[in-house]
């Protein structure tokens, strides 16, 4: 591996979106060592100041995958995949149950489609002036055994890893902690789990030997008080109900489906008169964090300025992608408050 990409200091600077530029490459496993029971690269950040579960996302996570050129604005992204999980003591660690039903290897060099995949870190584009990462909510861990146990407290976590996900098939998700969209009306969980397949091995590309998933930054997310802020600019507005609008009557499973959509208390996984209400309850209401100024981007226009999300710390003038729309399952394959599609980007304004 290049040793440009061996620095583990990499990740605690801003997030970019400038591809090979600033990153960890975590490295690659061959067949022979994956039969062997080596463990896959990973990078553990310990953080100062605890993150805790609150309403919405709280941190993302940013690799270096780009869309191809053949599909700018559609769902296939050169993505290398990572479990993550999270500690409180930094022995005990949660993970992210993930779903991914990409049905095969796309090789060395291939896409997949990411509609297909919920809770993996790298399924955002974070190179090619798009600057996204892939956001986690501690809620999705709350029946852990280990967080039930008290091993791993939500509400004080101050360890966050990425373990690299080798995509030959040998490593699979935990589907079954999550609702198959294709059981409806009954709503059941998935049955299997799935093996996960991305790019491999691409340790082996001569000009480009990073190797695995790239880790450019962690970021830590300002708390959303209103969930009817669909796009998370800040601010409920025509944006979110332009949005909203466009998945109404949809059930999760189609394709115009919008898990941040679904806004009444329980969520019922379908888009309906209940939502419209909670909608309307917090129209122009504007978060606290807006105050200051702030710019909002769309469609991964370059940025203005610098900021960005750094690694092992508070959030600092951060920029962030939030996939809405399309695909199985649409808000994320089995995740009810998920994302899958494409990216709404904002930035906070330095002070």
């Amino acid at each position: 591996m290049d040793p440009c990409w061996c620095d583990p200091s990499k990740v605690l600077g801003p997030a970019t979106g400038r591809g090979d530029e600033d990153i960890f490459s975590l490295g690659d496993l061959s067949k022979e060592q994956i039969a062997e029971g080596v463990s896959p690269g990973q990078m553990t950040l310990l953080f100062g100041e605890a993150i805790c579960n609150g309403k919405g996302y709280e941190f993302a996570v940013f690799e270096n995958g780009f869309t191809t050129v053949s599909a700018p604005l559609g769902e296939q992204m050169f993505a290398e995949l990572a479990y993550v999980e999270v500690s409180s003591n930094g022995e005990d660690f949660a993970r992210f149950p993930a779903v991914s039903l990409t049905p095969g290897s796309p090789g060395m060099f291939g896409t997949i489609d990411i509609s297909n995949v919920y809770n993996l870190a790298g399924k955002h584009p974070n190179s090619r002036r798009k600057c996204t990462g892939t956001p986690f909510d501690l809620q999705e861990i709350a029946d852990d055994p280990k967080v039930i146990s008290g091993l791993v407290d939500i509400n004080d976590v101050r360890y966050v890893r990425v373990v690299d996900i080798p995509g030959t098939g040998d490593f699979h998700d935990e589907a079954g902690a999550h609702i198959d969209p294709g059981t409806w009306p009954a709503w059941s969980h998935y049955a299997t789990s799935h093996p996960i397949f991305d790019p491999w091995n691409t340790s082996l590309v001569p000009l480009f030997p990073s190797g695995g998933f790239d880790l450019e930054a962690v970021g830590v997310l300002n708390e959303q008080e209103y969930a009817a802020d669909i796009d998370l600019n800040g601010m409920v507005d025509m944006f979110d109900f332009t949005l909203f609008a466009s998945a109404w009557g949809r059930r999760f499973g189609q394709s115009e489906w919008i898990g941040r959509c679904d806004l009444a208390d329980g969520g019922d996984l379908i888009v309906d008169g209940s939502d419209l209400a909670a909608f309307a309850g917090q129209w122009l209401r504007v978060e606290k964090w807006r105050v200051g100024g702030w710019w909002l981007f769309i469609f991964g226009l370059e940025k203005l300025g610098g900021g960005g999300c750094l690694g092992g710390g508070r959030q600092k003038g951060g920029v962030v992608g939030l996939v809405f729309g399309g695909g199985r399952g649409g808000g994320g394959v089995g995740g009810r408050g998920g994302v899958g599609g494409w990216a709404v980007m904002y930035k906070k304004k330095e002070r």
